[in-house]
């Protein structure tokens, strides 16, 4: 079983935008979905016919009925903390297919339940470990896996957090199996102590352990998601016992098949390709 913990966010995704009208209302083109980086790694883990558990917390205000509805949809197990407050949301703004992102945590870095049974995998997203309660319950979970001899992966979130963070980051995830990040925030890690690390390179594929797997040619819609898409494929085939290379170039062809996906049919519950 592969667990991952972090945040689990309302992407609320804003399209066509019309003027500001002052004090009045402009249309635009919006929906809500369920999100946060561990939620779409965890769907695409599942995706893969991989026994997955997503464990979170979520705001008594609304979100948790809203979560379990839609792990149910995408075959992901679920444990959450109800707290105090508003469950997380992430405001995204399209420009073509390139998003800006404005996220409000609110509630989802806190602590969240443990695993009742042991597991063979734990996937971490760092924005879990941006936060102080939520960074004290990774330590006990890595604890936990390493007790269970399990496999540790993470990834980098974002690089503007992960700056303020650097060294709490390197020194939770010190010896880790694997590392996933981009090329920003590669370039802010200065120590790399992992086994292996696999830097995501959007349009031009990836490199792992010095080999490059280039990406295919794709009319990209929108790069929302692409790369915990990519981490969720790369994790449910290394699980299986894909090699790593091999699992890097599949999770490349993944990804970029995402980005070229309408929307709409990103989000048709369970329906990931």
């Amino acid at each position: 079983m592969v667990v991952v913990y972090g945040d689990l966010l309302f992407d609320v995704l804003v399209f066509e935008e019309g003027n500001k009208v002052p004090a009045s209302d402009a249309q635009a083109k919006a929906i809500v979905v369920p999100g946060g980086s561990a939620f779409n790694t965890a769907r695409h883990i599942a995706s893969r016919n991989v026994k997955t558990l997503l464990l979170g917390a979520v705001g008594k205000e609304g979100g948790y009925s809203f979560f379990l509805e839609a792990a149910k949809a995408y075959n992901v197990e679920l444990m959450v903390r109800r707290c105090q407050g508003f469950t997380g949301t992430l405001l995204v703004r399209h420009e073509g297919a390139e998003r800006h992102m404005w996220s409000s945590p609110n509630s989802s870095r806190q602590e969240a339940p443990l695993p009742k049974e042991p597991f063979d995998w734990l996937h971490i997203s760092a924005y879990a470990i941006f936060g102080t309660d939520s960074a004290r319950f990774c330590s006990q979970l890595i604890e936990l896996a390493r007790s269970y001899n399990a496999i540790l992966s993470v990834d980098a979130a974002s690089y503007e957090p992960l700056k303020a963070h650097k060294d709490l980051f390197l020194r939770m995830t010190e010896g880790f199996d694997y590392l996933f990040a981009n090329e920003d925030e590669i370039a802010v890690l200065t120590d790399l102590p992992y086994q292996h690390v696999v830097v995501k390179r959007g349009p031009k594929g990836a490199v792992v352990d010095g080999v490059e797997v280039p990406a295919p040619k794709v009319d990209a819609v929108s790069t929302l998601g692409a790369g915990d898409c990519f981490d969720g494929v790369c994790i449910a085939e290394l699980s299986r016992g894909t090699s790593l290379v091999d699992a890097v170039k599949i999770a490349v062809e993944e990804a970029s098949k995402w980005v070229a996906l309408p929307i709409e049919q990103r989000y048709g519950g369970g329906t990931d390709g």
